[in-house]
């Protein structure tokens, strides 16, 4: 066992450098091999520790890099276009529905004889069943999203998930071929099978039957979007779905459970620890199973093994158990630490085990109120750098909804699949949809703070701070951790100087979505998608500092510029809203008339855009806005046409030019007008389309002719969000996530 702690002890090392080669911005694995066995020679040599465990770094560096390398070699290629493919799937795991889509993993094998796995979406809402074959025709593109200061990325999950492309079917293309099996497939069938037990219930209780299949089946996808909506301000995402916490719980109730049985029985057991763990175990593992073997059910079920193996004589601390877990399912699957997931669970547990270090001796109600009190103040500082978000009244939600999760729901939900009796289901169904129908109302009711997205200096100043703050004997510091944690929540990026404006193209996919900043006022010119709006915009708003709006312009009634609209109001409530066509909504909209012109701060705003006529198509009512700040401009045509273009030369002429401009219509063909584009004269171009969209934008006719006139051509779909200041300085454009680690394709160097 000696040999075992010597093995725990440099384990850290080797944890930090998997971890921290996914931050390298090369790949270069030669260096590291040659560090490696130099410090090994200096070790053997000269017995320094040092050079044991930086060679340990080094090893955990190689060991990231060459799986990383071989999950690249699985991504589909990068293209401006998706391209067609017929190939061969089959359903891996239960799919996702919607009112417009169904969405799962499949193993697909390629033409050449490859396999990958890929994220296939089907909008004709076909039945796909776990485990069938199938001969499909679809359109394929690289796993690229969008990119911005915070949110989502996409790579990331595509790595760590496995997912090598994802694919749309083409409606009536497909071919059922004979299905086969494997124990993967027979474990999503079972889950599929658990998940149609409660099918009785629920035309009642759809809120509560969608809970349950999250809770007993990880089948989280069965929530609606409304469900997530209410989960975020309440801090309980981590309740909603088999998450680790649940394991553990689980698996401490069949062990207690089963002492109290053994104590009953007429004969002797000897050693019946072996019997209350090895109930544990059995079912952390079906419970993971249940889940599909989830990473953070596998992190929880690695931990409890550990523990059970080592607890008995003491042969491992709390934190070795930690590392040691950690180490083990990095090395089954390294990528899994490029996800968020798999940093706010084991970070919490840490900093619950830091937290409870000496408290063992307290009461139990203490002892549970100090490992709230720990984990609210961490999820301060990990929530908030994660999501942008801090759910206020999270702690005493949290007080009441984890012990009625743990122990009520989630073992009543398995007890209905395990038992036959249907009066079962529904009362588990129905404490479910009670739950659900109380999260609604206080979620009403439930405030979130949303902190600027800070420098990480500050961040990680205030990761110490939350470990100061929770040390059990560190009360004389405490007043100053949290006046750096207040520091941290107050921060507020800094602000353009007078006559001076910040420009911010959001990467909002397929759509259109830009923020002016002057020195007091914020404008905001479209809003992408509804889905990009809630998913993409509104939380780099937030992280942007930007909590209110002074003007929302939505240059036209069309989906990828205006969906958000509803969203932006409700959460900015701009002072004024104006649009092309402001009787499309049915809330007050004041329409963009040619001529109007106002200044903030020194910064000069009009509309240009001309009377459309009843004959003119929607994209011709779309708003024209020029900026004017020193001796800079900007101009964004919305998704004017060429028609609209050549009318906006006649009545404006040289009035038109501009440094920047934002291309009409995302690039399209049928925008920028070869003698529109010379009135304008811009030094730059921007397209703001979606990777591999399925229009071709920005198309390549306007490329070539912007190469022609010598244009610069920007594009979110492959640089991702961008920035600019119009000043009297010279132009410089910034990416809005400036460092890309070696396995991100995107964004695309400037």
């Amino acid at each position: 066992m000696a040999g075992f702690r010597f093995f725990c002890a440099w384990l850290p090392w080797w944890v930090a450098g998997i971890c921290g080669s996914f931050l390298l911005p090369q790949a270069d694995i030669w260096p590291w091999i040659g560090g490696f066995f130099l410090l090994l020679i200096l070790y053997v040599c000269s017995g320094w520790l040092w050079c044991r465990c930086v060679a340990a770094l080094c090893a955990g560096v190689i060991f990231g890099l060459w799986r990383t390398d071989i999950a690249l070699q699985q991504q589909w290629p990068i293209a401006d276009k998706t391209q067609l493919q017929i190939v061969t799937i089959q359903v891996k795991d239960i799919p996702q529905q919607d009112t417009q889509r169904s969405r799962f993993v499949a193993q697909v094998n390629l033409p050449d004889g490859r396999q990958q796995q890929w994220l296939i979406t089907d909008y004709s809402r076909q039945e796909w069943p776990v485990g069938s074959r199938w001969e499909i025709k679809a359109k394929v593109r690289a796993m690229i999203g969008e990119n911005n200061m915070i949110g989502f990325n996409r790579e990331a999950w595509a790595l760590s998930n496995g997912i090598g492309a994802m694919a749309n079917v083409v409606k009536g293309q497909r071919k059922a071929l004979t299905a086969t099996s494997d124990w993967k497939i027979k474990l999503a069938q079972w889950r599929m099978w658990c998940s149609a037990r409660w099918h009785n219930q629920e035309q009642k209780y759809p809120q509560g039957v969608a809970l349950l299949k999250a809770l007993a089946v990880g089948e989280q996808s069965a929530l609606p979007a409304s469900a997530w909506q209410i989960f975020r301000p309440l801090g309980l995402n981590h309740l909603v779905s088999i998450s680790g916490l649940h394991v553990g719980m689980l698996a401490m109730l069949a062990g207690w459970l089963c002492s109290k049985c053994l104590q009953y029985l007429p004969l002797r057991i000897h050693q019946p620890w072996i019997y209350t763990r090895s109930t544990a175990v059995i079912t952390a593992i079906v419970y993971s199973a249940l889940a599909g073997f989830a990473v953070p059910t596998q992190r929880s079920m690695l931990m409890i093994i550990i523990l059970a193996l080592t607890w008995r004589r003491g042969y491992l601390r709390a934190f070795q158990v930690w590392w040691l877990t950690i180490a083990l399912v990095l090395l089954f699957d390294p990528l899994a630490s490029l996800s968020v997931g798999f940093w706010l669970s084991f970070l919490l547990v840490a900093v619950l085990m830091w937290a409870g270090d000496g408290n063992s001796k307290h009461a139990k109600w203490r002892q549970m109120v100090q490992g709230q009190w720990a984990a609210g103040m961490a999820s301060v500082v990990l929530v908030a750098y994660c999501f942008g978000s801090v759910a206020i009244i999270s702690p005493l939600v949290n007080a009441v909804a984890i012990p009625w999760f743990t122990l009520v729901l989630v073992p009543l939900a398995l007890l209905s699949l395990i038992l036959p009796l249907d009066i079962l289901r529904t009362v588990a169904a129905y404490l479910a949809e009670r739950t659900m129908r109380m999260l609604h109302w206080i979620a009403d009711y439930a405030p979130e703070y949303y902190p600027a997205q800070a420098p990480l200096a500050l961040w990680l100043i205030a990761a110490v701070a939350v470990m100061l703050l929770l040390l059990p004997k560190g009360w004389y510091l405490r007043p100053l951790c949290l006046l750096i944690l207040l520091l941290l929540l107050g921060y507020r990026p800094p602000k353009p100087a007078f006559g001076e404006t910040n420009i911010k193209i959001w990467d909002v996919g397929q759509g259109l979505a830009i923020s002016i900043s002057t020195a007091r006022h914020e404008l905001l010119f479209d809003t992408g998608t509804a889905y990009a709006a809630q998913s993409v915009l509104m939380p780099n708003l937030r992280a942007a500092g930007i909590n209110r709006l002074d003007t929302l312009i939505l240059s036209h009634h069309d989906n990828d510029h205006d969906g958000g609209a509803s969203l932006i109001r409700q959460q900015l409530q701009p002072l004024k809203i104006i649009a092309g066509q402001s009787k499309a909504y049915n809330f007050p909209v004041q329409p963009c008339l040619g001529g109007e012109n106002w200044k903030w701060d020194g910064v000069w705003f009009e509309f240009l855009n001309l009377p459309a006529t009843q004959n003119n198509k929607k994209n011709d009512y779309s708003c024209v806005l020029r900026v004017i700040s020193a001796d800079k401009a900007l101009l964004i045509t919305g998704d004017l046409g060429k028609q609209g273009e050549r009318a906006l030369v006649d009545a404006y002429g040289d009035d038109l030019f501009s440094q920047i401009l934002v291309l009409g219509h995302h690039g399209s063909k049928h925008s920028s007008e070869k003698n529109f584009l010379r009135t304008v004269a811009p030094i730059y171009a921007v397209a703001s389309a979606g990777f591999a969209n399925s229009y071709s934008h920005p198309h390549a006719e306007v490329q070539q002719l912007l190469k022609q006139e010598g244009v610069t051509l920007l594009r979110t779909d492959r640089q991702g969000g961008l920035q600019t200041t119009l000043s009297s300085r010279p132009l410089h454009w910034k990416l809005l996530q400036n460092y890309r680690p070696y396995w991100q394709r995107k964004p695309a160097l400037l």
